[in-house]
């Protein structure tokens, strides 16, 4: 038999055992053995050369490497994660929609050519049907509802359908004749009709009547915006025009800062809420007052359908704001813009909803601590304070005209007032130290005197701060700085005389409106049996002949300054010499007063047209309701002088005591105390009350109808609050509540 190569015998080496063993620990590199292993049946290192081949001396091979076997592809699993890939491609895509990070198609050619961009989550819900605006381009309305102040009830119609109503009747049914019982009737009735009719036939009135409504696919950067060639030619007027410069409300920036608006909304890229309502509202003010001063008629006509736009634009923005809004200075000016339009719209509550935000946002921006505003430069720390000064000038007065608490505690402003720039434009802002140092007094002449807490102190402590407050007025009325007049001066040359006397007198219609509302807090003297005293009427006279000044200048301008004087005087503190006076002649029959109520109505009727705001339209309406209700009871009482002679002690001052009685009250019954019959103690308006003539009819010289409840005592709070409201304070609580609900009458649909 053939043997192997170098194979003698088939004992073992000793020193070959060692070497196995030795190789043995050496990691094998193939999984098999080699050929000549696999045949001889020996042990194999698995080694290239494995330890037998080399002992033997001989070569050594392997197998061919087999192909791997490929893995099986999981073929359902992936199609499931390739939907799952898909579908949150999709969801990241819907979401880069949702916040204005993808492109969209570019704009018609009808608009201007500026990168889309989408909706925000706010303003991608079902659009709304489609309403007829009252505008004359006829946009869509946004559906949105004028607010409702929850704290004031009842609707206004409610309020004033009890104000004219028992108005009426408490005095008809206080011991008149037979005549004027039946006359009186008649007049009741065709009132309550008329009323009536107006609660059925007006329609809801909305909160943003020239909103658009977005298109499905459409979003805020789609709204078509003014040429840019007419908007820089309106901001060169408003650098060189003088009565534009000084009458473009666009108050909280300058011309420079607000051209870097502008273009930020007119290039393209991602523009915010404030940014679009910044640069609308600041256009619209800007297209009226251009369309003011410019002669040709084509450009005119241009303006103000540029300025419709602009306000459309403007709605459609305001009503698809988000619930909650960054606190940056590019929003606390875009929400006092947008308080400013409300106010210019005659809606004061939507007006104080944007004003209290801007208040919050400021006090949060650290606005109103010097100490906050330690690091920043000089130029950002005067932008800051004009900022905050024109919100703090705008919250104050619409605190004391809707009855409501300031956002802004005197006690926590540090910084100084913007103390004007000499080289700077006067503009507006010369003006703006002296209406803040008036938003301070309105605010302390709500805290001192018409606040809750104010009107359960003494009457002796509200006379004597209505007093101080009516001294630091007369001081502030009286003094003029070197400042003022500069501005004064500055003004007549921009405006000229006719213009300058016209705000002169608005002015001071504003302030003897003022001056009223502090007397009202003071009783009239025990020997002059009127409800108000000598200082209040008269500051009121004087407020009404002061407006007739200001009609006969206000007849020879324009009719957008008729409406801003509305706004700004006559709504500024609504009804106060209106109602003070109503209420003199109810109880006097002074037909001189007669003739100033008229002669207000009369004045405002006669400039008054359909372009007008609603809420003006209401104002005038309601004025005119009114004395054409006093004249028809003052012309039945005269003609009957018995009836004159009876109803100067009970009917009158009852008649005027159901003006000072909220409507909701007025309706109750009275509910004394156990002790009312010893004591003449009775609850005070904030439990159940009588009808005005047992619970009013002491404080006029009828102690007969005041079921022991006599003048000077006390009313006792319900429950255990031991706190006391004397007869003064619930008269003037319910003299602001009626107020009050006036005021809601201007934004209601019913009146």
């Amino acid at each position: 038999m053939e043997t192997e190569p170098g194979t003698g015998s088939s004992a073992h080496d000793p020193m070959d055992s060692l070497e196995d063993h030795e190789d043995d620990d050496e990691l094998p590199l193939s999984k098999i053995s080699c050929d000549r292993c696999r045949r001889r049946k020996v042990k194999c290192n698995r080694r290239q050369p494995c330890s037998y081949c080399i002992r033997i001396d001989v070569p050594c091979t392997y197998p061919e490497r087999q192909k791997p076997k490929e893995r099986r592809q999981r073929v359902f699993i992936s199609e499931v994660y390739e939907r799952k890939i898909d579908y949150i491609a999709k969801k990241l895509e819907e979401f880069g929609h949702a916040l204005g990070n993808i492109d969209s198609n570019s704009q018609p050619s009808s608009t201007l050519p500026y990168r889309s961009s989408p909706a925000t989550p706010a303003s991608r819900g079902t659009p709304t049907e489609a309403l007829a605006a009252p505008s004359p381009s006829s946009c869509n309305t946004s559906k949105i509802l004028t607010p409702k102040l929850e704290y004031e009830g009842e609707s206004s119609l409610s309020a004033q359908a009890a104000f004219a109503n028992k108005f009426l009747r408490d005095a008809v049914s206080s011991k008149p004749s037979a005549d004027v019982t039946g006359e009186m009737a008649s007049v009741l009735d065709t009132l309550s009709r008329t009323i009536g009719n107006q609660k059925r036939e007006q329609e809801p009135e909305y909160l943003y009547p020239h909103a658009r409504t977005l298109e499905p696919g459409t979003t805020l950067r789609d709204l078509p915006m003014p040429p840019v060639e007419t908007a820089f030619a309106c901001l060169r007027m408003a650098k060189e025009h003088p009565r534009v410069k000084f009458f473009w409300n666009h108050e909280a920036n300058s011309v420079s800062s607000f051209t870097d608006y502008f273009l930020k909304v007119y290039s393209p890229g991602e523009v915010t809420h404030a940014d679009l309502i910044i640069v609308n509202g600041g256009l619209y003010w800007l297209f009226l007052e251009c369309k003011n001063v410019i002669a040709n008629p084509a450009k005119k006509s241009d303006y103000a359908e540029q300025a419709t736009t602009c306000r459309a634009n403007l709605e459609t923005v305001l009503s698809s704001l988000p619930f909650h809004l960054p606190s940056t200075m590019d929003t606390t000016c875009a929400m006092m813009l947008a308080a400013m339009y409300c106010l210019d719209s005659c809606k004061p509550s939507a007006a104080w909803n944007f004003i209290a935000t801007a208040s919050h946002m400021s006090q949060t921006l650290g606005m109103h601590s010097i100490v906050a505003m330690a690091n920043d430069d000089a130029e950002t720390k005067r932008e800051k304070l004009k900022l905050f000064w024109m919100i703090y000038m705008h919250e104050k007065g619409l605190s004391l005209r809707l009855g409501r608490s300031s956002t802004i505690r005197d006690s926590d402003v540090t910084v100084p007032s913007l103390a004007p720039n000499p080289r700077a434009d006067t503009a507006i802002f010369g003006q703006l130290q002296k209406w803040t140092e008036l938003a301070r007094i309105q605010g302390m002449v709500y805290d001192q005197i018409y606040s809750p807490a104010a009107l359960i102190q003494p009457q002796a402590v509200r006379t004597a701060r209505a007093r101080r407050l009516a001294s630091v007025l007369e001081g502030f009325t009286s003094k003029t700085s070197p400042d003022e007049l500069r501005y004064m001066q500055a003004m007549k040359d921009a405006v000229g005389d006719l213009f300058f006397e016209a705000f002169i007198c608005t002015t001071r219609v504003t302030h003897l409106s003022l001056f009223c509302l502090i007397y009202r807090a003071i009783p009239a003297e025990p020997g002059e049996g009127t409800v108000f005293g000598k200082e209040c009427i008269a500051s009121a006279r004087q407020a009404l002949e002061e407006h007739e000044k200001c009609m006969s200048i206000i007849h020879k301008l324009d009719e957008d300054f008729l409406e801003t004087y509305v706004n700004w005087a006559l709504l500024q503190s609504p009804f106060v010499p209106f109602t003070v006076l109503f209420c003199h002649v109810i109880e006097t029959c002074n037909e001189a007063d007669l003739d100033r109520l008229g002669g207000l109505i009369g004045s405002l009727q006669q400039l008054l047209t359909d372009d007008f705001s609603t809420g003006v339209k209401k104002e005038v309406r309601l004025f005119k309701v009114l004395y054409d209700v006093a004249c028809s009871y003052i012309k039945l009482k005269t003609n009957d002088s018995r009836q004159v002679e009876d109803n100067s002690i009970g009917g009158w001052g009852i008649t005027a005591a159901s003006l000072m009685m909220p409507p909701s009250l007025s309706q109750a019954n009275l509910m004394p105390t156990p002790d009312s019959s010893s004591q003449g103690v009775a609850h005070t308006p904030f439990s159940q009350l009588g009808d005005a003539e047992a619970v009013m009819g002491g404080a006029f010289g009828d102690p007969s109808a005041s079921n022991g409840w006599i003048p000077g005592n006390s009313f006792a709070m319900p429950g255990d609050f031991s706190m006391e409201v004397d007869q003064q304070s619930t008269q003037l609580g319910n003299w602001l509540y009626m107020n009050n609900q006036m005021i809601r009458a201007l934004e209601d649909s019913y009146f």
